[in-house]
């Protein structure tokens, strides 16, 4: 029996993609942020070296946009190039974010490079040593949001002795993504393919193992919300038994988290609990992260907060320290959702205006659409004059966080 088909199956590179939202005033964060996406290819090109891959799937959205950037395309090009020296063979699809109907450079691919069609499913094969190891079954995107179900089109041919779909598809209708090319795994089922790689969903996922559907998920983390590891897999097929192994390539790692200050006494418990929310993003991470934290929790602490410049200069501090570290991190953001060190409770059942307050705001959270058109009349004034119609608050939290802010001006005195 000769040796397993290996191959490498990656996704979602969107190569040059942009990092909106990311308050990085630091250059070296800046720059590495930008060099990310193009950092993860390099990596990519790395793995499928040194695993000795047969060839590399890349299941859509190679680039982030359908105007692709001369940049990426060159970047490209060269990964392409460097993998054609190396022998192995690259496999790709168009998904939504680079559709083959975007406009092209018109900078020539290697010879190593395959593209599959956009008007059907097409089949590839690939050789070794003169012998065929492995079938491969493909469509690209033609246009951004392609709705139609394209798993459908995929057939296994009787003869294949490994066979591989390479589809940008949402299954089962995932929520936060577009459904584009939707299928279900029964339609997946039905092509009779040894292993499905999928692109479109970013976080890395085996589907299922009956058939083998795998989500590479994207190389690099885009954003906060795609924390976690992020990278590729290197797949195995030997006997028509397979098996995927997930490699980390991201450059960069996101991390949420929440301190709770609840025992808190001084700022300077503040500033550690940062310095411990950052030693904590880089203890399971060997590259540099980019850190966002909540503070919360009742605390004593709450008030010191309020002082102007209080926090900013306590995540200045730690930001200094933070990207003096190996591998550094940068504080994105801290946000203060602490509240006052208050017993509710007892308030609750006050005869006075602070237990009003209390049993106002109660009311107000017990029914929620009650709760929710309250803060709606009253945000309305600020938010037309805003006029971003993202900006939606959160009734619960704007409700509680007045509440806290009238009780602790309240119970000091303060007549405003």
């Amino acid at each position: 029996m000769g040796r397993p088909v290996r191959f490498i199956h990656a996704a979602d590179l969107h190569l040059d993609a942009p990092f909106g939202g990311v308050d990085a005033q630091d250059t070296r964060v800046r720059d590495a942020l930008a060099a990310s996406t193009y950092h993860a290819l390099e990596s990519l090109v790395a793995v499928c070296i040194e695993r000795g891959a047969d060839f590399l799937v890349i299941s859509g959205d190679v680039y982030n946009q359908a105007e692709r950037r001369v940049r990426s395309q060159l970047a490209f090009a060269k990964a392409a190039a460097t993998l054609e020296h190396a022998g192995i063979r690259v496999f790709v699809v168009h998904g939504n974010h680079d559709p083959s109907s975007g406009w092209s450079a018109g900078i020539a691919m290697p010879g190593n490079v395959t593209v599959f069609a956009d008007d059907r499913v097409e089949r590839f094969t690939v050789e070794r040593d003169g012998d065929q190891i492995c079938a491969l079954y493909g469509r690209s995107y033609r246009r951004s949001a392609e709705t139609s179900n394209f798993a459908s089109g995929f057939k296994r041919e009787i003869g294949d002795t490994v066979a591989v779909g390479v589809l940008h598809t949402n299954v089962g209708g995932r929520p936060g993504y577009d459904d584009y090319a939707p299928c279900t795994l029964d339609d997946l089922r039905s092509g009779g393919m040894d292993y499905w790689a999928l692109g479109h969903i970013h976080k890395p996922e085996i589907l299922s193992e009956a058939p083998f559907a795998v989500y590479a998920g994207c190389p690099q983390g885009l954003d906060p919300t795609q924390s976690g590891p992020r990278g590729c897999f290197e797949v195995t097929i030997d006997g028509g038994v397979v098996s995927a192994e997930f490699l980390p390539l991201a450059s960069i790692g996101w991390h949420q988290a929440e301190a709770d200050l609840t025992s808190a006494t001084r700022l300077d418990d503040v500033r550690d609990a940062i310095a411990a929310a950052v030693d904590v993003a880089l203890t399971a991470s060997p590259v540099p992260m980019i850190v966002r934290l909540d503070l919360t929790g009742r605390s004593d602490v709450h008030s010191m907060l309020q002082a102007p410049g209080a926090l900013s200069a306590l995540v200045d501090d730690a930001r200094d320290e933070a990207l003096g570290l190996e591998p550094w991190a940068w504080i994105d953001r801290v946000r203060d959702r602490t509240r006052p060190a208050i017993d509710i409770d007892a308030l609750r059942s006050a005869e006075d205006f602070t237990g009003d307050v209390v049993r106002l705001v109660d009311d107000l959270l017990v029914d929620a659409e009650h709760g929710a058109a309250f803060v709606d009349e009253v945000a309305s004034a600020l938010l037309d004059r805003v006029a971003d119609s993202t900006l939606t608050p959160d009734a619960a939290d704007v409700l509680t966080r007045a509440r806290d802010l009238a009780l602790d001006r309240l119970l000091e005195g303060d007549a405003r």
